[in-house]
């Protein structure tokens, strides 16, 4: 049974990026470049929540307070859940020295400032991201920073812009943000990873995906977009390794892929629509903020061959943390969830 609303190329995109991710973190060769699906999730992230923010100023509904209680309860509950559990562990696993260490990142998971907390220690590719259990969710800091500040810019643009000029402005801080991300990769990578101004402009393109629609007269049309979304990703295997300067302007190739796919709206592509990713897609923020401490546990204990069980656990803790967790009915709150 279909929903007519729904984004099933959407969701299968998710499915992909969080695949990718989690490949490459279990260390599967040939998946070098998985940290792309990072991201494609940006761009996602900024397409949906770009669509809320203005369709509700457009209805005269948009609380700034409910947008951020319907998204923090979806983001946060999860994430407090598995964070309990990283304490619970590290306390009969890891050294007093390291726990302080785990305690530190722990609250700065929970209060999405963690990037900005790793950014300080060390590089994401170092070998000593594999004691931090937690160190995935600097991607998450970086979206719930852009969640903060976006629809405080946009609903100011509102007041005094034309829609059109609000949209110029929108464009303008994509390219602020991408000029800036190529200068401050070149500069120093480590601060371009984790920080939110030269991550702004992939979401912003998302944004811009839902600002500026293209109208696609066919079906034929759709199609090709989508595919040539589809191909760049795929170039992206081939292009993109961990010694790649990254974000810097290599990541526009995922980034617009992902773009190209958002903007073709195409729903009917099994490649994207169909059983597997419409359920690892509604199950991918729970699989994504599983699977990097699983990586970390195998690590720990030396477990030879551990993405053959850590993979399928990443994917069944996901499902049972989506089920259980994420759809979690806070009844006061349900009306708010878009």
């Amino acid at each position: 049974m279909h929903n007519k609303n729904f984004r099933y190329d959407i969701n299968g995109l998710r499915a992909y990026a969080v695949i990718l991710v989690v490949l490459f973190h279990f260390g599967i060769i040939g998946f070098a470049a998985g940290f792309i699906g990072v991201d494609i999730f940006f761009v996602i992230s900024g397409f949906l929540m770009t669509s809320i923010v203005i369709k509700s100023l457009d209805k005269g509904n948009f609380s700034l307070l409910k947008f951020y209680l319907a998204r923090g309860i979806r983001i946060v509950t999860a994430l407090f859940v598995v964070s309990t559990i990283v304490l619970i562990l590290g306390w009969f696993l890891v050294l007093p020295t390291d726990y302080k260490a785990l305690a530190k990142h722990t609250l700065s998971s929970i209060n999405f400032f963690s990037n900005i907390v790793y950014w300080r220690e060390s590089g994401y590719f170092d070998t000593d991201s594999h004691n931090k259990a937690l160190l995935h969710t600097w991607s998450l800091s970086v979206e719930w920073q852009f969640y903060i500040f976006f629809p405080i810019i946009i609903i100011a643009l509102k007041k005094f812009l034309s829609f059109r000029n609000l949209k110029l402005v929108v464009l303008g801080l994509f390219l602020a943000s991408f000029i800036y991300c190529i200068y401050a990769t070149y500069k120093d990578s480590k601060t371009a990873y984790f920080l939110l101004t030269s991550r702004a402009w992939e979401m912003l393109l998302g944004g811009l995906a839902f600002l500026y629609p293209w109208s696609l007269k066919n079906k034929l049309h759709q199609i090709i977009t989508q595919c040539l979304g589809i191909v760049l990703i795929i170039a992206s295997y081939f292009l993109i390794s961990k010694d790649t300067p990254w974000p810097g302007y290599m990541a526009l190739i995922p980034v617009l892929g992902a773009y190209l796919i958002v903007v073709a709206n195409y729903q009917n592509n099994f490649l994207i629509n169909n059983p597997i990713s419409n359920s690892i897609g509604k199950w991918s923020y729970s699989i994504y903020v599983w699977h990097w401490p699983l990586v970390v546990l195998g690590f720990y204990f030396a477990f030879e061959s551990w993405w053959i069980y850590g993979i399928p656990l990443s994917i069944l803790l996901g499902f049972l943390s989506y089920q259980f967790i994420e759809k979690i009915n806070f009844s006061r709150y349900s009306s708010w969830k878009e």
